[in-house]
């Protein structure tokens, strides 16, 4: 689908127009009979981009009369008041919502809009509460009517992916676009949507608010609802509360008045109970209480037609008895109640025909739990009364508690976890499955029994038995819509006598309960044989596997889906000797990812083999990440006579590989032209830096993120060799674990962003660069260092910072001076500067060591700040100025926050003249006494230098205080 996010509101040139235009609508259009009625329709769109998609994609494939009456319609004078929109764009999006086909996509269009549904779930439920799915009654029938409607409504660009989430259950919609939608709404439907001040003057309009069929109220804040509101039309009501300000009540008898009503969604709202006229709404199909605080929700059990009731987020701690009676109930969603305890007994066994089920989101967990009196918790067995669930969401804590048989064929979809999972926020599939074991419990008590129809499994927890019985289960069934593979067995092997017995015990437990029923069960040396099926499987996960290869053989590989493989990550497989072998590596069309950490016996990642001599190149040409980490005996990617290419490898992570070598049989130019000639993103140890400092030029000039690790090895004095990368964008050094996502560097556009952090362990390390002057430094916007105790200067006295926006220096134990004044002058950009817990700083700014002195005499000399905004300094001891000399007068126009904290010795700011026109208060903190409590304060006195010798005051008398 080529739909876009966002469309810029800005105006495109002719042929930029006519460009988007065409891509749009399709190539067709420039014959002879389409052409000159296409370029009119695209000047109606006047060059704005939202109308141009919407009309092109509004008229794909349509005939020549359609596309005459659309440029009839756009050129035709509206009477419709327009208020924010542009008329041009108003008219374009109208004409696109006219040639939406039929009604049920367009009044899905326009719920959407004014209701500001987002979700897949969100727009099921609010459209069979109001009926809008003709001749459909069931929930996934339903839920594919809608994911079809969304489709459409994507194809067509009047709705956009949601690329926040990377779900493809959500989507978005263009302000523009919204507004159109809520305006036809407001015109064709009677809907009402508005904010606090316009809710006010509408709720006298007793006669039009009788007309209402919709009412939308965002982002309340105020009280604004009366004490009845009677809308005898109204089939659909939704109110969303801003919780931090907001004082909204509903009053006892609000909806007693609104009979006709199907849709009720209250947002956020603070409700002790639900009002009792609630229940007087006979004709209620949907209601919606997302995270509201609630304590009594008895009322719900008057709604006797209620078929979705959904409490997700809600505070509640227990499910109301009177749920029971909700006997047409088609979908309970108590998604993220991360309060609720109790689930009383034999209510969910009441729902005969409750179709979905939802408990997961770190919600209930406590099944068969005593909760007061002997009386326990619902059992998971009460599921089993549900003859028409077909998707189900669910935690199970306590392994202990599950039934056999409880996973009945029949579920279309599930995302059941069992074990102590973190619930993930993203799901990647449908048919989602989670099982960590223990000793009590194996994959022989037939967990799982729909493996078929698993698209994410994932087991942790596994013994040798347990991934055998897996293998042997795959190759008997197959697994044909399996998407996503984890394997997580124990951490490691046996390593000492006690792990010895305990894996003894383990195995005398599981025989004690019956599970394992065949003796000296032995794990293959290779994990998948030729029988294993799995032709869909996109990410496979193995980590502490006992085996010695992944693949039997290209026969296997094949069979398990390798060419349709996208991620691959192997972790702690402590046997594994051989990952890929030259006969199968070409089958690896699609992988993107790959990962290989803690495998301490993998000597290369390509084993040649014996009767393979034909073709020596391989290629990986859709791989675009791929990270080797702490494998100590691997020597290189492959050590025979092979050709490796990664023609799209855009991020590149070789760590803690000892005894691993570029291949330096083949000249550097080379290597990177064919082996990386597309990678940005590169993270190695300091000591392959020799050998990246020799590549060419244009391969150092692609490279957009580069991560140096240090370790107590590292023999260099300096970070000069940095002077060949001046065009990174994203540069990390570090001496620990740390490691800094792309997605941090985002808003660096133009310059570079380093940080250099947790290099106290190289003892050589003193200097970031010697070399004076420095092409790499004027061209740095943020400039980052932590604990680098070695660090006595921060650089030569000469360095040009003309481009640095961000200083920050913390826990550099061994720094004096963090900037000559040479270097100061060039700061005209800089915007926040954060010094903290440097201990040897006496001041910030210095003299030069020897222009300074021999010119003394420049008193009156200005250093101007012109665009810094924020100054800390913070746990300085030895900080007794920012510059304590008198040959420069500083300047700060627009410093308007400054923090003092914990500088003891800091008696004046500037000894020179000194200028801060915004500034008009010092933030400083002290330890509140008797406690280890840090209280901030405010102080102003005069000017900077008076408040700064009061602070040096006041902190002497505190001391003295203290020392009595």
């Amino acid at each position: 689908m080529d739909s876009q996010q966002n469309f810029s509101f800005g105006v495109l040139k002719e042929d930029e127009a006519w460009s988007l235009f065409k891509k749009m609508a399709g190539d067709y259009i420039e014959g002879s009979e389409f052409k000159w009625v296409a370029r009119e329709v695209a000047k109606e769109c006047a060059g704005l981009p939202v109308s141009i998609v919407t009309v092109a994609r509004a008229l794909r494939n349509k005939r020549l009369f359609e596309w005459k009456d659309a440029l009839e319609q756009l050129r035709r004078p509206s009477s419709t008041n327009f208020k924010d929109i542009q008329p041009t764009a108003y008219k374009a999006i109208e004409l696109s919502y006219v040639k939406l086909e039929g009604d049920e996509l367009k009044n899905i269009f326009l719920l959407i809009g004014y209701t500001a549904i987002a979700s897949i779930d969100d727009l099921l439920m609010f459209g069979m509460g109001l009926g809008l799915f003709q001749g459909i009654k069931r929930m996934e029938a339903a839920r594919a009517r809608v994911q079809t409607l969304v489709h459409k409504l994507k194809a067509s660009c009047m709705l956009l992916d949601d690329m926040t989430s990377g779900n493809e259950d959500y989507f978005s919609m263009h302000d523009v676009v919204r507004d159109v939608a809520i305006s036809i709404a407001s015109r064709e439907l009677n809907v009402f949507t508005a904010v606090d001040d316009v809710v006010d003057r509408e709720w006298s309009e007793a006669s039009a608010m009788k007309l209402y069929t919709s009412i939308v109220l965002p982002d309340v804040k105020t009280n604004v609802l009366p004490e009845v509101l009677e809308c005898p039309q109204l089939k659909l009501f939704h109110i969303r509360v801003d919780r931090e300000s907001s004082t909204l009540a509903i009053s006892d008898n609000f909806f007693s008045r609104m009979t006709q009503v199907r849709v009720i969604d209250l947002t956020c709202m603070n409700l002790l109970s639900l009002p009792s006229s609630l229940g007087l709404l006979t004709n209620l199909q949907t209601l919606c209480l997302y995270y509201c605080k609630l304590q009594d929700t008895s009322v719900v059990g008057d709604l006797k037609n209620l078929e979705i009731l959904c409490l997700r987020g809600c505070d509640i701690t227990q499910l109301a008895v009177q749920v029971g009676q909700l006997t047409q109930l088609k979908l309970l969603d108590l998604r993220n109640c991360f309060f609720l305890k109790v689930i009383p007994p034999n209510v969910l066994s009441k729902l005969s025909r409750l179709e979905e089920l939802y408990i997961g989101g770190d919600s209930f967990n406590k099944w068969e739990v005593e909760v007061v009196d002997g009386v326990k918790n619902a059992s998971l067995d009460e599921l089993k009364h549900l003859p028409n669930l077909t998707s189900l969401e669910l935690q199970i804590k306590d392994v202990d508690t599950l039934p056999r048989g409880l996973f009945f064929k029949k579920l279309e979809r599930f995302r059941i976890h069992i074990g102590g999972w973190l619930w993930r926020a993203v799901q990647k599939s449908c048919r989602e499955f989670r099982l960590k074991l223990n000793t009590k419990i194996c994959l022989k008590d037939g967990l799982i029994v729909q493996l078929q129809g698993i698209e994410d499994l994932e087991l942790s927890g596994l013994l040798e038995q347990d991934v055998n019985y897996l293998v042997n289960e795959l190759a008997k069934a197959g697994s044909s819509q399996l998407k996503h593979l984890s394997v997580l067995g124990l951490r490691a092997p046996a390593p000492n006598p006690t792990e010895s017995e305990r894996h003894k015990e383990l195995t005398n437990n599981m025989r004690l309960n019956g599970i394992i029923v065949e003796d000296n069960i032995n794990i293959s040396k290779a994990l998948f044989l030729e029988k294993v099926a799995l032709p869909k499987l996109e990410t496979l996960y193995l980590s502490s596997i006992n085996i010695e290869r992944i693949w039997q053989n290209q026969v296997a590989a094949m069979s398990c889906g390798i060419q349709n493989l996208k991620r691959l990550i192997l972790f702690n497989c402590w046997n594994l000797t051989c990952l890929f072998t030259s006969s199968i590596i070409s089958s690896f069309v699609g992988l993107q990812c790959l990962e290989i950490c803690e495998c301490p016996v993998l000597k290369e990642i390509i084993v040649i083999d014996q009767e393979e001599s034909k073709n020596n190149i391989v290629m990986f040409p859709k791989l675009q990440y791929l990270k080797i980490r702490d494998l100590r005996k691997l020597t290189s990617f492959c050590t025979g006579d092979l050709h490796i290419e990664f023609p799209f490898l855009k991020e590149l992570q070789i760590l803690r590989c000892p005894e691993f070598l570029f291949n330096n049989k083949r000249a550097a130019h080379e290597l990177t032209k064919k082996m990386f000639p597309t990678l940005e993103g590169l993270r190695v140890d300091a000591k392959h830096m020799a050998t990246i400092c020799q590549l060419p030029e244009d391969f150092i000039c692609k490279l957009k993120c580069l991560e140096i690790m240090f370790d107590g090895s590292t023999t260099t004095s300096s970070l000069d060799f940095l002077q060949r990368f001046h065009t990174i964008k994203i540069l990390h050094i570090a001496g620990g674990q740390y490691s800094v996502a792309y997605s941090v560097f985002e808003k660096v556009e133009n310059g570079m962003k380093a940080i250099i952090s947790e290099v106290n362990k190289c003892y050589r390390l003193k200097h970031i660069l010697k070399q004076d002057p420095s092409s790499i430094m004027e061209n740095l916007e943020w400039l980052e260092v932590i604990q680098f105790d070695n660090l006595a200067n921060l650089v030569p006295s000469l360095t040009s910072f003309r481009n640095l926006t961000t200083l920050m220096l913390w826990r550099c134990k061994g720094l004096r001076n963090v900037l000559t004044s040479s270097t100061a002058k060039t700061l005209v950009r800089l915007r926040r500067m954060s010094i903290g817990s440097c201990h040897r700083v006496a001041e910030i700014v210095a003299d030069d060591d020897e222009g300074d002195k021999d010119n003394a005499a420049a008193a009156n000399d200005e250093i101007v700040f012109s665009e810094l905004k924020e100054l800390e300094l913070r746990s300085l001891n030895d900080l007794t100025s920012f510059y304590s000399g008198i040959n420069y007068a500083f300047k700060f126009p627009s410093l308007d926050v400054l923090t003092v904290s914990f500088c003891p010795n800091m008696r004046i700011f500037s000894g020179g003249e000194l200028s801060t026109p915004v500034l008009r208060k010092v933030l400083h903190e002290d330890f509140v006494r008797d406690c280890w409590d840090i209280k901030e304060r405010w102080i102003w006195e005069h000017d900077l230098n008076t408040t700064i010798q009061m602070l040096y005051l006041q902190n002497k008398v505190r001391i003295r205080l203290v020392i009595d």
